[in-house]
């Protein structure tokens, strides 16, 4: 991996503090990335994080042509960019001591109710008392309502998307790992299914796509004109969070992954990408609150 330079920090804290409303300078969960062509390396490594007070998310393989894993470590920090920059360059060091084990980087995640609900809908403490109402919880943490006459729309999560097909980055990579853990997704069903919960897999008939393969991917639409336009059946929209999308996939041993808007300039998540987002989203919860 390319070392992150000062520079580069400066302007991810710099625009984390414009453009989200989680607190970045103080203690939130830091996530760390370490990749190896074998997950034996990535073990030794993963013992000597833990003796310096990180905690292992998970070990897993990526999907490339050839064979590459990933150790993700978290651990609960206050950052300064110059303070990121000097652990970067330790990680760097620690990872150079065990054979093929590269550093690949670091993440944030904002910790549970940090600020204010970036997602589209109405806060939880509104008024809203229509029988329509559905409650959901964000990627974010926080609360709010949504009702079958509003529209699900997720525009930051579009431009986080398109930003990295023109700029793949530290700082375009995380920004699109926190619109997706925000996201409110539509899933299409077929019609006269949408009151069933979802994790009824003998009630609720997903649509499905499929690659060159015929594996199969549960597709995440952003908004309605995103839906409309990869299908002519006639179908409806279950609702999903973030987390309750991670869930529905991991829950099923035959989905290989998500595919947000397929049909278009899709962004494809395999399975294993999906598992660490889980993680991320697990690892924010059980976190201590002060």
């Amino acid at each position: 991996m390319e070392t992150i330079t000062l520079q580069q920090l400066q302007e991810m804290f710099a625009g984390a503090r414009a453009e989200t409303d989680f607190d970045i300078d103080g203690d939130i969960p830091w996530s760390y990335y370490f990749t190896s062509s074998a997950s034996k390396g990535l073990e030794s490594t993963a013992e000597a994080l833990e003796e310096l007070g990180f905690d292992t998310v998970d070990i897993a393989e990526m999907a490339e042509d050839e064979p590459r894993f990933i150790l993700v470590v978290e651990r609960l920090e206050k950052h300064t960019p110059e303070s990121l920059f000097a652990l970067n360059a330790e990680l760097e060091a620690l990872a150079s001591k065990f054979e093929g084990v590269e550093y690949d980087g670091m993440d944030m995640v904002p910790l549970d109710g940090e600020g204010e609900c970036n997602c589209e809908g109405n806060c939880e403490d509104c008024d809203c008392e229509k029988e329509t109402e559905q409650k959901h919880e964000c990627g974010c943490g926080s609360k709010h309502c949504h009702t079958e006459n509003e529209p699900v729309e997720n525009p930051e999560l579009l431009v986080a998307m398109d930003r990295i097909t023109k700029e793949l980055s530290e700082e375009t990579q995380h920004n699109l790992t926190l619109q997706l853990q925000r996201g409110l997704y539509l899933v299409p069903v077929f019609t006269g299914r949408i009151d069933i919960e979802p994790t009824d897999d003998e009630a609720v008939q997903v649509l499905v796509c499929t690659d060159e393969n015929d594996a199969e991917y549960l597709p995440l639409f952003t908004d309605e004109t995103a839906l409309r336009g990869w299908t002519s059946e006639k179908v409806s929209a279950m609702i999903l969070t973030a987390p309750e999308a991670w869930d529905f996939i991991l829950s099923q041993p035959e989905c290989f992954g998500g595919v947000v808007n397929p049909g278009t300039a899709g962004l494809p998540l395999n399975r294993d990408m999906v598992a660490i987002l889980k993680k991320m989203i697990d690892a924010v919860e059980e976190a201590p609150k002060e």
